[in-house]
């Protein structure tokens, strides 16, 4: 069953929170202690084994530690579920409802919601069956429901001594096995004057329970079942055999990172085999103790679970290995601010589809619009660094190679180290494209910086102009049409012409082709050549390379939406669909 809607008020760093989480994967990233694992664990509160009550709250749970800010959590379910707890209330602070209707028997309703978590520990004791809320324990939950239900044919002797069919069910079947090894082998132990000692014992307390409750001993029965299967699944144990020895360890005495992958493992035969199970699997920092193919691996294995299981996956990531562009909406970055205590930013495909309707008349649907962005997303060529610009406070827009070699080397020159200050320089793969992570990034409220070229020396000049003009109005700038001055401006830098110029400008040779400006060195050529006569003191570092770190270091680290709503004036031109993606 999955989550529709999360709301969380008062809670530790929450002050406030509603968040509509996608129904297949939701990736909770952002810096240490803005709140992603308090998120995590209010929703857990209510899923988790412990029945939720605020008995063991103590006043650092409380927003700003103020017990007066009375906490309250609220999870929407399909079905018009819907799960809450409010410390408001005097009593039934803990309550179900479906359709607005209060429900009872809450222990045992509570059970169809459990949700299997996976925690940054990676030990294997506390995601064994014997913990039904655990991964393998609701696995198999899962098989033993199956088991209860399904039958099998046995042969039975008829009075007459023949051979008859029959199908009955496999517990029964279980049962009627376990009740003869119980009876012939385990209760079979004698002493040594031969008395069998389980049917002495049991004859004895039955006796003596019923004469200390003053009872008949016929009226008092005592009887040892094994037959539930359940009993059986629990006490599933994971071992390993070293090949070098030949010995066998529980996966409990291994290593951490040997846990890990085995935790791993549960995750990718669950994916693999069908179930009924649909609740939400929690996972803090799945990536931990796995190498970057791996996590690339893992991904898939969570994709999977996610779009052919239907399982609903909410996991806590550092790791861009973890992300899709394609599936941007399935992003939610956490802040967390004095003003507003923990918040999220995160993106809505209809937004951006409303958005493209407003400024060019053009109607789409989310797959269309998300097929778009993964083709944007694999063109760049810098697939990582387009997903790490999620976990940076600021991002530069670039181009081409070209912008994206030398821009970190001249930083280095100035002894500006813009990794230290979070800063990711994500290359585009063309003009065309720096709108679409602009709008992208800004949704997530991460600022952009944009260097772009202007192009006025190239062909196609009313193309050119087009795509100026619409950067300009995504930045904000009013003062200027149709081609950039070449001047830094507080979240941008636009070439007249484009950037081998302005490198031909500061004094670089070799670097601007004048008959035809398409032929200039680009890449790593170009990345040579700037070195070689920079390092033999042969020209400067350009004059704007100090002014774009000034102009990033002095943007906002938070960013406002730049998509059109419904409501705002809309200009629209002549645009062809071709020029849309």
């Amino acid at each position: 069953m999955k989550i529709t809607r999360i709301h969380i008020e008062n809670y530790k760093s929450i002050r406030e929170l509603d968040i509509k989480p996608n129904p297949k994967l939701n990736a909770f990233l952002g810096e240490n202690s803005v709140g992603k694992s308090n998120i995590f664990k209010a929703i857990y509160w209510l899923l988790g084994p412990i029945y939720p009550t605020f008995n063991a709250t103590t006043k650092q749970d409380h927003y700003l530690g103020n017990e007066n800010n009375k906490i309250l959590i609220q999870l929407y379910f399909e079905d018009n579920y819907l799960l809450e707890l409010d410390e408001s209330k005097d009593k039934y602070q803990f309550s179900i409802r479906k359709n607005g209707e209060y429900q009872r028997d809450l222990s045992t309703l509570r059970e169809n919601f459990c949700s299997a978590y996976v925690g940054t520990e990676r030990q294997i004791v506390d995601y064994l069956p014997s913990n039904r809320w655990s991964l393998l324990g609701r696995i198999l939950l899962d098989i033993n429901k199956r088991f209860l239900e399904e039958t099998i044919e046995v042969q039975e002797t008829t009075e007459n001594r023949k051979l008859k069919s029959k199908v009955i069910k496999k517990s029964a079947k279980l049962k009627n096995e376990l009740d003869k090894i119980r009876d012939e082998l385990l209760f079979s132990v004698k002493d040594e004057d031969g008395i069998e000692i389980m049917k002495k014992f049991t004859t004895m307390l039955q006796e003596e329970s019923a004469r200390q409750m003053n009872m008949s001993p016929n009226d008092f029965k005592l009887n040892f079942n094994l037959y539930d299967p359940w009993n059986f699944y629990k006490t599933l144990l994971i071992l390993v055999k070293e090949p070098d020895t030949g010995l066998e360890f529980r996966a409990s005495q291994l290593g951490t990172g040997a846990q890990a992958s085995i935790t791993i493992a549960i995750l990718r035969a669950y994916s693999e085999i069908k179930l009924e199970g649909s609740n939400p699997i929690f996972i803090d920092e799945p990536e931990l103790f796995l190498h970057p193919q791996a996590q690339r691996n893992l991904y898939k294995i969570l994709r999977k679970l996610a779009d052919e299981k239907d399982i609903q996956i909410f996991y806590i990531t550092h790791s861009p290995y973890l992300l899709s562009l394609e599936h941007f909406d399935e992003i939610f970055v956490v802040k967390k601010s004095k003003e507003k205590g923990t918040y999220i930013r995160n993106a809505d495909v209809d937004k951006f589809i409303e958005d493209l309707k407003i400024r060019r008349g053009i109607d789409s649907d989310r797959e269309e619009l998300k097929l778009h962005y993964k083709n944007a997303f694999e063109q760049t060529a810098d697939s990582i660094s387009s997903l790490e610009a999620f976990f940076a406070k600021k991002v530069i827009l670039v181009e081409g190679e070209s912008e994206a070699l030398l821009l970190p080397y001249f930083f280095e020159k100035i002894g500006f180290d813009y990794i230290k200050e979070k800063i990711t320089i994500v290359k585009c793969g063309s003009k065309n494209e720096l709108d679409r992570f602009y709008r992208l990034y800004s949704e997530f409220g991460i600022p952009c910086f944009v260097i772009f070229d202007g192009d006025r020396d190239k062909d196609d000049e009313k193309n050119h102009k087009r795509i100026n003009n619409e950067l300009f109005e995504i930045l904000g700038e009013s003062n200027i049409q149709d081609f950039p001055d070449g001047e830094v401006h507080k979240n941008y830098l636009g070439f007249e012409y484009d950037f081998n110029h302005a490198l031909k400008e500061t004094g670089f040779e070799n670097v601007y082709n004048e008959s035809d400006p398409k032929k200039s060195s680009k890449g790593l050529e170009l990345f040579l050549k700037v070195k070689k006569q920079l390092e033999n003191s042969e020209v400067q570092i350009p004059v704007w390379i100090n002014q774009i770190k000034k102009a990033v270091m002095e943007i906002p680290e938070e960013t406002e939406s730049v998509l059109k709503k419904s409501d705002s004036e809309q200009i629209r031109g002549e645009w062809d669909r071709n020029d849309i993606f």
